[in-house]
């Protein structure tokens, strides 16, 4: 398995760890923020249109299923996760090479951009945005008295720095 793969199962990880410690504040908004199950629903989009887009090498993220079950059904999300890792696990990336990424890019009006890319780019991308939204989600959840692990949600470019300062 490619490390990019292992590195998003990682980060699906960490999402279901969160999933686990705050399953009685799953639909729970704060001020600052999303649900929790809104964030999660939210990284599960762009896997799935990843996955999607695979099929015919065209990725469209405006596709996306809001209001879906596993913004209030932890366990939607749950099983999710866990067929999107195993997708993960078996994805044979010498199979694909360019694609092309489809998004919109402005509030005013709808307009999106077609671009050229390819798979680790955007496995990439998505680690960098699970990451991100995991990041608002553990806030969320620690804001509202729920203890996480403090690696949930951390960026691994800061991991190293911890580590380095904290060896120094």
């Amino acid at each position: 398995m490619n490390n990019l793969c292992q590195a998003n199962i990682e980060a699906l990880n960490q999402l279901v760890d969160l999933i686990n410690k705050s399953k009685t504040i799953y639909k729970t908004k704060t001020d600052a923020t999303a649900s929790i199950g809104e964030h999660c629903r939210h990284i599960l989009d762009h896997y799935r249109a990843v996955q999607k887009g695979l099929e015919n090498c065209c990725i469209d993220y405006n596709l996306r299923t809001r209001n879906s079950a596993e913004e209030t059904q932890f366990e939607s999300a749950l099983d999710n996760i866990e067929q999107i890792s195993a997708w993960l696990n078996n994805l044979q990336q010498s199979d694909y090479s360019d694609v092309a990424v489809i998004s919109e890019i402005c509030l005013d009006q709808e307009q999106s951009e077609t671009l050229s890319s390819n798979l680790d780019r955007e496995l990439l991308y998505l680690l960098n945005h699970s990451i991100h939204h995991l990041a608002y989600a553990s806030l969320s959840a620690r804001n509202l008295g729920i203890e996480l692990p403090k690696h949930i949600g951390l960026a691994p470019g800061t991991a190293t720095y911890l580590r380095h300062k904290e060896a120094s």
